[in-house]
């Protein structure tokens, strides 16, 4: 438990001390805003006037309207401040943004929107946010806002770490079980993404670490079966993708162990009731979860058609694992032993406990691979499948165990040493505007239009390798 708790604790310090004070990505900042308007109206939606940094606004000057970001009613405008704009009539509501939906309630006449990513994965910086306050902060300050939920998502990402290490130790060593958990903490995206910044994977991930933790090493029908289904649907509630790994857990608990099956699914049903009733709230329907209706106007401008399972599973898994630009394989090449691990998992009875993982994953992968815009918009590396990271990091234990050969050795190594130099490089140089947006010599090729797409595939107009010069030029 010691070498747990310094894990937690060197993965904070780095994740804290690499984190942007206001995020990389748009996606985050509903999520930041939940904590908010939950302290402040007791529920985790929000009105036009009460968060307008999550809306399009323009101003009126003369003749002409200009449009305008708001981020606080205090920020000063051309004639005054915003607020008195808005109080005035000169400033108008254009429309929410792409990651802000409309639901069926309503406050004070006015209509309330939701996150488009839903609320759990918000919830989990309240406690941040509850020091924030008792601190003096102001939660309404978007810097204050933002700041709780960056801390809330390096805690998260680092208490993944201690987990994994937790894992590992049923089956490894504690010196190969730290030298994995570190390898996950700092060779994957999970640092240069989840640790930075609240995205709904971030507190996905820590519930599915903890969930992993307590299905391979719990015995009884509390730890196995409790523990972990609340677990996993908690990970759920954050996206709803991962409710695969929860039901092949389940699975293979209906296969050996149905006394700690019954505890699995009645730990597990409140939290799939709650967001089904809330849902049901919001939306009108249980199944309506709000991302569906805003990737599919994402999905007309990105692609020309709103349907957002458009993408053949070929491709999808192709760039994810493979491509220069956003493959698995190619920023963190240490996961590979993952695919062995899986193998000797179904062939070593004494890692049977991890073979639901070798379904779980694939499955998990499917709809990020069938996703519109697999490539997951303007990010570095592999962000539609980085939850996938802690149960890969698990399935490499059996290959871990196994590596004897020099030469095995040797090329684990040096994809570690590989993955380690990528995420440096992101954690310290990357820009979501940068290689996303433009070519070394500055011409536009934003590689959400079509015409630029094929940049994705490229090992020499690459995005690592654009880090690479920046590092050599800075040496120069």
């Amino acid at each position: 438990m010691r070498s747990a708790v310094l894990l937690f604790a060197a993965a904070s310090l780095v994740y804290l001390a690499s984190a942007p004070a206001v995020p990389y990505s748009h996606d985050t900042t509903a999520n930041a805003q939940v904590a908010v308007s939950l302290l402040r109206d007791g529920d985790p939606v929000f009105t036009a006037r009460e968060a307008p940094l999550l809306f399009i606004w323009a101003e009126k000057r003369g003749e002409a309207s200009v449009p305008v970001t708001v981020q606080s009613w205090t920020q000063p405008a051309a004639q005054g401040t915003y607020g008195d704009a808005y109080r005035s009539g000169r400033l108008v509501l254009v429309a929410p943004r792409y990651f802000v939906v409309p639901t069926t309630q309503q406050r004070g006449g006015e209509p309330l929107f939701a996150s488009a990513f839903g609320p759990a994965a918000g919830l989990t910086a309240v406690p941040a946010a509850l020091a924030a306050a008792a601190l003096g902060a102001e939660l309404e300050d978007p810097f204050v806002m933002f700041r709780a939920a960056g801390v809330t998502a390096a805690l998260l990402t680092a208490a993944s770490v201690a987990a994994v290490f937790l894992a590992a130790l049923a089956f490894l060593s504690a010196r190969r079980a730290a030298l994995l958990a570190a390898l996950y903490a700092f060779g994957t995206c999970v640092w240069t993404l989840s640790s930075q910044a609240l995205w709904q994977q971030t507190a996905e991930i820590f519930f599915l670490s903890l969930g992993v933790l307590c299905f391979v090493r719990g015995q009884g029908a509390w730890t196995r079966g409790a523990l972990a289904g609340l677990a996993f649907a908690a990970a759920a509630a954050c996206r709803p993708t991962a409710a695969v790994v929860a039901l092949a857990a389940a699975a293979d608990l209906a296969w050996a162990h149905r006394r700690a099956l019954l505890a699995y699914g009645a730990a597990a049903l409140p939290v799939a009731l709650a967001v089904l009733a809330y849902n049901l709230y919001y939306f009108g329907a249980p199944l309506d979860f709000g991302q569906l209706a805003a990737g599919a106007a994402v999905a007309q401008w990105k692609t020309g058609s709103p349907e957002v399972w458009q993408t053949p599973l070929w491709l999808g898994a192709a760039g994810l694992l493979a491509s220069p630009a956003r493959g698995l394989l190619v920023y963190s090449p240490f996961l590979a032993a993952a695919f062995v691990g899986a193998a000797l998992a179904w062939r070593d009875e004494r890692y049977a406990a991890l073979r639901f993982l070798g379904v779980a994953v694939p499955l998990l992968w499917l709809p990020a691979f069938a996703w519109f815009d697999w490539w997951g918009g303007w990010t570095y590396g592999y962000r539609p499948i980085v939850d996938s990271a802690p149960l890969l990091a698990v399935l490499c234990i059996p290959a871990l165990a196994a590596l004897r050969r020099p030469a095995a050795k040797a090329a684990f190594a040096a994809a570690a040493g590989w993955s380690l130099f990528v995420q440096v490089l992101g954690a310290t140089l990357y820009a979501p505007d940068g290689w996303n947006a433009q070519r070394r010599d500055g011409t536009p090729a934003n590689i959400d239009l079509a015409e630029h797409r094929a940049r994705l595939w490229s090992f020499r107009d690459w995005q690592i390798g654009d880090l690479i010069a920046q590092l050599a030029e800075g040496r120069r």
